[in-house]
């Protein structure tokens, strides 16, 4: 899917979580904005988008996943995809004080889907769901999407992945979905673009192999460490 956005500048800062925000020439589209659009198909995926029934939204992305399998999801679908993938977190609806649409599975859909399309666009949101989001099912979705993706340019990605990896290792119970995840995602980087130069992925995946996690992801931390060993050759 081609996009029609160019991005002209992301600006890594310290500390990592600051970075990521979109700098383009003109403001990306809102969901709000798609109320004038004057496709039907569109407005329909809008409604069920913006709607606090989780089954609305299911339908909605069951729409987006036809469309880009079939590679015909447009930029307004995009929009709504990318509504969806921060639902109850950067956009929230509340009723007497409480969010009502905070709806982990429907944000952790979309960011598979993001995953699929690809392109500099998905992989900025991505990024943002890795450094907003507080369900650890939603961040392991975000960082398989953002390896299988492949887009590392200047280290963006493979900092942010180091960053929440160590976050987690550092937990006594860290969680064994979003470590394998990442874990598969810095290799998956490290393969796409030739290999990674910082050498705080080796020393994380060297740590992941020894922290609490089941052994599965332990061995899985070896591998990559002796399979990104040839990348760089």
């Amino acid at each position: 899917m081609k996009m029609r956005y160019v991005l002209l500048g992301l600006v890594l800062m310290a500390p990592l979580w600051v970075m990521a925000e979109e700098q383009e020439g003109a403001p990306g589209r809102t969901i709000e904005d798609l109320f004038l659009s004057q496709d039907i198909e569109l407005q329909i995926l809008r409604s069920q988008a913006l709607g606090t029934d989780p089954e609305m939204k299911r339908l909605a992305l069951r729409s987006i996943r036809a469309m880009v399998e079939q590679g015909v999801a447009s930029d307004g679908v995009f929009v709504v995809l990318e509504a969806l993938a921060s639902e109850g977190v950067s956009r929230q609806v509340r009723s007497q004080g409480a969010i009502v649409n905070n709806f982990p599975l429907i944000r952790r859909e979309a960011t598979e889907l993001l995953g699929q399309v690809g392109g500099e666009r998905a992989k900025n949101t991505l990024l943002r769901v890795l450094r907003d989001d507080p369900e650890v099912v939603v961040l392991a979705e975000a960082a398989y999407a953002l390896g299988s993706i492949g887009l590392n340019q200047n280290n963006e990605v493979s900092d942010y992945l180091v960053h929440t990896l160590l976050r987690e290792n550092a937990r006594s119970t860290p969680d064994n979905n979003l470590a394998y995840s990442i874990v598969i995602s810095l290799e998956r980087l490290s393969e796409a673009n030739g290999g990674l130069a910082n050498p705080e992925v080796i020393n994380a995946l060297i740590e992941t192999a020894s922290s609490p996690y089941i052994r599965t992801v332990r061995m899985r931390a070896v591998d990559a460490i002796v399979n990104m060993r040839d990348h760089g050759r």
